[in-house]
């Protein structure tokens, strides 16, 4: 009989039945690309997109199949996955603004716990001067942006629409998200031998529509059906929806070219899936994976041409509120396993601390998915909250339940989806009669959750102040009346 070594043996021993190393605490990896729909996963039942180092993570672990976002563009959601508190409450309302000073997260926790926990999100290497160093260094001549690199190598589609489509202008291996591989796996090399959390944030599948090759032309166009989308649909929708619609350029796509910018999401899909397998086939020839909890997790998702729209921030509509969310960890859980539950961005925190054997920190708004993973929750995780921007102004606020989404728009306008009979949220439902007892019924529930939670006091930076100072005079007389006829606690 052949032997295996030690090395071997971790490689091959079935993860969710190994247990940590002796007398050392988990390591942690959380790696959370921007704008991955949970929906774009092979095994969550996309038709097309190929994702199979994902889908083999999910193997080894849980996949939570409805997770949502608690926002719906990048900074407040990742503030949420951080802390485990809504958007409201940690403060950090749209992009641009830190959430409340000392809150407690996931890297903080693990630095005060002897963690090498080095964490900000910029990402592991960045996008910043490192990056243009290393690329000018290689011989690349002056980049557009980090994601398209030189414009003179790239080849952009045109379009009506905002966002740049094509193949950027920089080889696979020398594109940013590699990059931030290639410093995490250095990062693994230097400190294999000590307590660690790493923190990978990746570009992922965010606007621009711009991936190397040959990932631009993995998926063709013209075999891709056109996502769902009714004639006239945003007459019936929020002000706000019709408004970015028209504002993005995206009244003006035509199904080929809806078909061609959603070929170029997928593909920076499957580019994100490679270099993932990467990192995670390096995590194993250095004999760690029996020692680390492994996440994979987004922001928030991408419409993905539904509603004839991509990108994200103006609706919670599935595609971009659901995100994915998979775990592997180092000890007794079920493998393969599916959590079809009601899951949220909150959940993350109190469920990673469970998961490494580090005490919950207090006040916090999620609850540990862990009962969930093992099969042994009684009370069911029956409905999730999320919610985006200023109070009085330009705030939208959601509940879903298995059955029903309810949404609402502070600047005015509801939406009511029936899920179970309306899947794709193409008929709002919110001024019909036989609807208006179930219309009122979340309408309270999800005024009763906005109170429940205090609201953190306005975080205005200077540098919004200079650069549009009636702006920022708008939000605050807005929340000022918001504050004035509402009930809600406002914290500082």
């Amino acid at each position: 009989m052949q032997l295996l070594s030690r090395r071997h043996f971790l490689q091959s021993a079935p993860l969710a039945g190994a247990l940590p190393s002796r007398g050392r605490s988990p390591n942690l990896v959380f790696i959370i690309p921007d704008q991955h729909s949970g929906l774009c996963l092979g095994h969550a039942g996309h038709p097309f997109v190929r994702t199979p180092r994902l889908d083999a993570l999910a193997q080894q672990g849980v996949s939570f199949t409805h997770a949502y976002t608690a926002g719906i563009i990048c900074v407040p959601s990742r503030s949420s996955l951080d802390t485990g508190l809504h958007v409201h409450t940690h403060g950090a309302r749209t992009n641009g603004v830190s959430m409340r000073a000392g809150l407690p997260s996931i890297f903080s926790v693990l630095g005060k716990h002897g963690y090498l926990a080095p964490k900000s999100h910029s990402g592991t290497g960045g996008n910043g001067k490192k990056y243009q160093q290393w690329t000018e260094s290689l011989g690349y001549g002056r980049f557009a942006s980090s994601i398209i690199g030189p414009k003179d190598k790239a080849r952009l589609i045109p379009t009506p629409y905002r966002f740049e489509v094509g193949r950027a202008g920089v080889a696979r291996e020398h594109s940013v998200d590699a990059f931030a591989i290639q410093n995490a796996i250095r990062f693994l090399e230097e400190n294999r031998d000590r307590p660690f959390g790493l923190w990978i944030k990746l570009h992922g599948a965010h606007d621009p529509f711009v991936v190397p090759a040959p990932f631009d032309t993995m998926y063709r166009p013209s075999e891709l059906p056109m996502p769902p989308y009714r004639q006239g649909e945003y007459d019936s929708k929020p002000a706000r929806q019709k408004r970015t619609w028209q504002a993005q350029g995206a009244d003006k796509l035509s199904d080929n070219q809806i078909r061609l910018i959603l070929a170029h999401y997928l593909g920076m899909i499957s580019f994100t899936d490679d270099l993932v397998g990467q990192f995670l086939d390096k995590l194993t020839a250095l004999g760690l994976d029996g020692n680390t909890v492994v996440v994979y997790t987004a922001d928030h998702g991408d419409t993905m041409g539904c509603h004839r729209m991509f990108t994200k921030g103006f609706a919670f509509y599935e595609p971009s509120a659901r995100i994915p969310l998979i775990i592997r960890a180092p000890n007794d859980l079920r493998r393969a396993a599916r959590v079809d539950a009601l899951v949220s961005g909150v959940d993350v925190l109190p469920t990673l601390l469970e998961l490494m054997g580090l005490p919950p920190v207090r006040g916090v708004h999620g609850r540990s998915l862990v009962s969930l993973w093992r099969g042994t929750e009684i009370k069911s995780h029956d409905r999730v909250f999320a919610g985006q921007d200023y109070e009085g102004l330009d705030r939208l606020v959601m509940l879903r339940t298995p059955q029903w989404k309810f949404t609402r728009y502070d600047e005015g306008g509801q939406e009511l989806y029936d899920l179970e009979k309306d899947p794709d949220e193409l008929r709002n439902l919110i001024d019909e009669p036989k609807y208006t007892a179930v219309a009122a019924k979340l309408s309270r529930d999800l005024e009763a959750w906005d109170y429940a939670y205090p609201h953190a006091e306005l975080q205005i930076t200077p540098e919004m102040e200079q650069a549009d100072p009636q702006g920022v005079q708008r939000i605050r007389q807005a929340f000022a009346a918001w504050r004035k006829k509402t009930s809600a606690r406002v914290i500082d």
